[in-house]
């Protein structure tokens, strides 16, 4: 029987989470599909537990590879993958029982659309819910009907996702056709691989999103897979790429500008140098004037005022 989404799963050292992921995906109702994993090196047992799990369950196919990256992993999945759609997990995460079958059916529904994307809730190492996705991005807030659980699609989806990237990656179905079209995940990029993907499929398809929360994000400590620097370098990378290729409006690249200055501002603001964060925070107010970039630049100015008057009261 054919089927109606592959499941894109990397993994790397993930044993500890893998039976709690591959079991949300197992548990999802009225959908064929086939679940991919694909074991990038791991070390910790993953692939001997799963070439177990291959034996039990025919909707798992393994593909292993040396370590080369969740990138590598995506795209080769992608190739192998047999049906129209695609969703992405994360070996970490987990999705609700009722999370595809209502999308698969609007984007059955909706041909231009190239992908879909739900609201989730970020949780701890206990599994306590921490903050919802959408809600942690105020630049979102206008287009939010809490009260619409339908999916919708999302009117400007390149100018707001330049701006604010509510799209978690364990939440995403893709037109297979659409995210080749658009060149898959890039190599070349060091971080933010997958905002980088999104924006490339908001520049030939349209973009559809739902408030139902389908699925949980472990928030585990230093899980980040590249340092803040490669992060924000590979946005600013990306922002002036798609702002080349786009249709982008002179008030969305000057918030991204913005968005950018501001990241730098809080790399240095947790590294302790408060003079250089300043510096950022200034001009990320002078880019776009903002609250929030009001709001550090004077908290930065006080700590660093204190700093200063605390050094000269002990000489």
């Amino acid at each position: 029987m054919c089927k109606e989404v592959s499941i894109i799963m990397p993994n790397y050292n993930c044993l500890a989470y893998l039976p709690k992921a591959i079991d949300s995906v197992l548990q999802q109702q009225d959908v064929r599909f086939e679940l991919i994993v694909v074991d990038d090196g791991s070390t910790d047992g993953s692939l001997e537990w799963l070439l177990q799990a291959e034996k039990k369950y025919n909707q798992l196919r393994v593909i292993t590879q040396p370590n080369l990256g969740v990138i590598a992993a995506r795209n080769r999945a992608i190739k192998k993958a047999n049906s129209q759609f695609i969703a992405f997990l994360d070996a970490d995460d987990y999705w609700y029982p009722s999370k595809l079958r209502k999308q698969v059916d609007f984007m059955l529904a909706n041909r231009n659309c190239g992908l879909t994307f739900t609201n989730y809730q970020h949780v701890d190492m206990q599994y306590q819910n921490i903050i919802d996705c959408f809600s942690y991005w105020p630049e979102f807030k206008k287009y939010r009907d809490a009260n619409n659980t339908n999916y919708q699609l999302l009117a400007n989806a390149l100018n707001l996702l330049l701006i604010a990237n509510v799209i978690g990656t364990s939440c995403v179905m893709v037109n297979k056709e659409i995210i080749e079209r658009a060149g898959g995940f890039d190599p070349s990029l060091r971080s933010a691989s997958d905002w980088d993907c999104w924006l490339r499929i908001a520049l030939i398809s349209e973009i559809g999103f739902c408030e139902d929360i389908t699925m949980d994000y472990l928030m585990r400590p230093n899980s980040i897979t590249a340092n803040k620097q490669n992060r924000i370098d590979a946005m600013a990378e990306i922002t002036e790429r798609i702002c080349t290729l786009g249709n982008v409006e002179p008030t969305t690249r000057r918030k991204a500008n913005a968005r950018l200055l501001e990241s730098y501002g809080e790399m240095h603001r947790e590294d302790g140098d408060l003079s250089t964060a300043i510096s950022f925070s200034y001009k990320a107010f002078k880019e776009y004037p903002h609250k929030r970039h009001l709001k550090h630049l004077c908290s930065d100015l006080k700590r660093l005022a204190i700093l200063r008057v605390n050094a000269l009261c002990q000489v």
